[in-house]
């Protein structure tokens, strides 16, 4: 990685300057650790990498309002990430009092509706599943980011899970949208220019990667939050943009920069985030405040597994 291309607005605390420099001792020290234990090292960076993932999929659902609590996620998750089935509507007993707080609907006596425990469930499961797809086919299989890899992680996501406004989720899933959406005073792209748009992406995405990668300037931070940025921009689904915009962020971050982060995992981490992209869709200031989050939460995750290989407890 190299800082030549950084394009990053400070938000608070250490700049941004000073966290890719730490990123990249953290990330040069790591790998001689991994070299020098091996396999173990191999696993450990295989361990950490999952709960990351696990991170990433509760962070996600929770900044929507979606999905269980963190126990329920981490059990349903793990399973997925080691290659076992999951039934997304399996009885909901046992998840009643593990749904996520702001996910909740106003109770009918003491019970909660089956059919929204059985729904946020299967967020869970959906959300997992489409990202270990985006990883497989980005990461495992080094493949380059396509229309075909987004529409098929939006579909896999979205699966058996109908819209908000009641669109039923054969209609929606992995298609463009043909209506047109807005959030508060941000409008977005106009259907019939949501194809070219997204072919246009695609293309600028892949061409900056060939040349950053020639060129020896590959910031995986800056580029992965300016096309999440813009994706976001364009807005090209019906439902589940955000979370999609987030899968192809930690897509692009594991493949380039061996980390992946969560955002929104917490109430703080949470208004951090949405009020950075309120500020990007609202006024159009880009997508600097993002990196530099991206940019801080991967330097933080970088520490972690430096301590890790090297056998020390986190302070």
């Amino acid at each position: 990685m190299d800082s030549r291309t950084r394009a990053y607005v400070p938000i608070d605390g250490e700049t941004p300057e000073k966290l890719f420099e730490r990123a990249l001792g953290f990330i040069q020290n790591i790998q001689e650790k991994v070299k020098d234990k091996g396999d173990d090292g191999l696993k450990i960076m295989s361990k950490m990498i999952t709960k990351q993932m696990i991170d990433v999929v509760f962070g996600s659902n929770a900044i929507e309002g979606a999905g269980l609590g963190l126990e329920e996620t981490v059990k349903i998750c793990d399973r997925i990430f080691r290659g076992e089935m999951v039934d997304p509507e399996r009885d909901p007993e046992d998840e009643q009092a593990s749904i996520s707080p702001i996910a909740l609907p106003k109770p009918t006596e003491t019970r909660f509706a089956a059919s929204h425990i059985i729904r946020s469930r299967r967020e869970v499961v959906q959300h997992a599943l489409a990202l270990e797809y985006i990883v497989n086919e980005m990461v495992v299989k080094e493949r380059l980011l396509s229309e075909d890899i987004i529409r098929e992680t939006h579909r896999i996501l979205t699966e058996k899970i109908d819209a908000p406004g009641g669109t039923p989720w054969r209609k929606y899933a992995g298609r463009y949208r043909h209506i047109q959406v807005h959030a508060g005073s941000t409008n977005f792209a106009t259907p019939k220019f949501v194809p070219k748009e997204m072919r246009e992406l695609i293309r600028e995405f892949n061409s900056n990667i060939q040349e950053a990668e020639q060129n020896k300037t590959l910031d995986p931070f800056t580029l992965g939050a300016k096309y999440c940025n813009d994706f976001i921009l364009i807005h090209p689904f019906v439902d589940r943009n955000g979370r999609v915009c987030r899968l192809i962020l930690n897509a692009i971050l594991l493949r380039y920069a061996g980390v992946v982060v969560a955002l929104g995992e917490h109430d703080e981490s949470r208004k951090e985030y949405l009020d950075i992209q309120r500020r990007a869709g609202e006024h159009m200031e880009g997508s600097g405040e993002l990196a530099t989050l991206v940019l801080k939460k991967a330097t933080a995750k970088y520490r972690t597994i430096k301590q890790k290989l090297a056998g020390k407890r986190r302070k």
